[in-house]
Formats: structure tokens, C-alpha cells, sequence
């Protein structure tokens, strides 16, 4: 995990200087693959499917989960995912703020305001699909759960290069970030396992 966390921040430093001429290689050369797959059939369904990592989707489906968790009594996941959110949304728009790269002008299929790098959807879709995933795992262990978790991030940051709004390098930056901020909540939630597993085993060993 240490090491994933080390290769995200690598990787986000490296896309940080999108200025460079590897860096505006690679976006224009993927963004054009990308661009050459519309059709008019593809562009209503991702037109739809884009919104699924949109601020209000991304606040209801949080709500709709913490109110879950909270009813199952997992109060301190309920807050951890809210903070997902949260966090996630207050650390993209300050990044933005320091970046202040200009959105792609051609090629649009919508309208978007606001600064491109790092991805917004990407990163705030990829923290909270992504956490949300493992907290499912934890209780269900089913591997299909977190490569859910995974893919749904993944097509959400393609359909942002494909109606024309991002760059692929505000997308991967927006991933790393994303994965960064998983991988710390992740931690949080395995400590309190940890201690509460070791709290029952206790009172287990007293009742003895």
C-alpha cells in the first residue's frame, strides 16, 4: 500500500508539469483516440454516464451511504465517507488553484466552467466509488465489489476526455490524487478495525 501511495504522488508530480512537450504529446495524441471513437449513438449514452460523477449524484449517493452506515451502527465509516467527499472536493479546487490550467476550448459536447487540472470528477468520483468499494469489501469480501470500485472511476474519467472538457492528464492526476486519499482513509478504517477487534477480544478473555 506504502508503495502505491508513493507511485500515486510520483505519478501527479510528473503530470504536474503538463507544459512540458511529453506531457502535451501524450494528452493530444490520447485525446484525439479518444475523440475518433464518437459517434451519435455513443455520445447520448456518455453524455449520461459523465453525470454519475457530477457534485449533486456524488452528494446523494454519499448521504444515501453514510445514512446506511449509520443506521448499521458503523458511525465512524458513515463519517469517513462524508469526509471522502468533503476532502476530496476542498483538495481539488485548491490544487486547481494553484494549477490554474485552462479547460480544452475545442471539441466540446458540453460546457463546463472552472479550471481542468486535476480532474474533478475524476478524483472526487475515483476517492468516493473507490472508498465506498472498500468499505463493501470489508464486510462482504467479494473481489467483484472493488474491481466495481475501480471501473466505474475509470469509464467516469474517460467520458470527461471523450465530451471534450479534460485533458487525459487532468483525468490520471485526478486518479493518483484520488487513490492517495483512498488509501489514507483506508488506513483510518483498518486502525479502528484493529482496535475494535482487539477491544471484543479482550472482553472475551475477561468474560473467560
Amino acid at each position: 500500500m506504502n508503495i502505491t501511495l508513493s507511485l500515486c504522488i510520483l505519478i501527479f508530480v510528473s503530470l504536474s508539469f503538463y507544459s512540458s512537450s511529453f506531457i502535451t504529446t501524450f494528452d493530444w495524441s490520447l485525446r484525439e483516440l479518444v475523440l475518433n471513437l464518437r459517434t451519435d449513438w455513443l455520445n447520448e449514452i456518455v453524455l449520461a454516464f459523465t453525470h454519475v460523477g457530477d457534485a449533486k449524484v456524488l452528494a446523494g449517493l454519499c448521504l444515501l451511504g453514510a445514512i446506511v452506515l449509520f443506521i448499521m451502527k458503523q458511525w465512524r465509516n458513515s463519517l469517513l465517507l462524508i469526509g471522502s467527499i468533503l476532502v476530496s472536493y476542498g483538495l481539488n479546487l485548491l490544487v486547481k488553484s494553484m494549477f490554474q490550467r485552462e479547460r480544452p476550448l475545442d471539441f466540446r459536447l458540453l460546457e463546463e466552467d472552472g479550471y481542468s487540472f486535476p480532474s474533478g470528477n475524476a478524483m472526487v468520483g475515483t476517492t468516493f466509488y473507490l472508498f465506498a468499494a472498500v468499505l463493501l469489501y470489508q464486510r462482504y469480501q467479494k473481489r467483484w465489489i472493488m474491481v466495481s470500485g475501480a471501473i466505474l472511476p475509470f469509464l467516469l474519467g474517460l467520458s470527461r476526455v471523450y465530451v471534450g472538457v479534460h485533458y487525459p492528464s487532468d483525468i490520471l492526476a485526478g486518479f493518483a490524487l484520488g487513490i492517495v486519499l483512498v488509501i489514507i482513509l483506508s488506513k483510518l478504517t483498518a486502525k479502528h478495525a484493529k482496535q475494535a477487534e482487539s477491544v471484543n477480544r479482550n472482553n472475551t478473555n475477561t468474560a473467560v
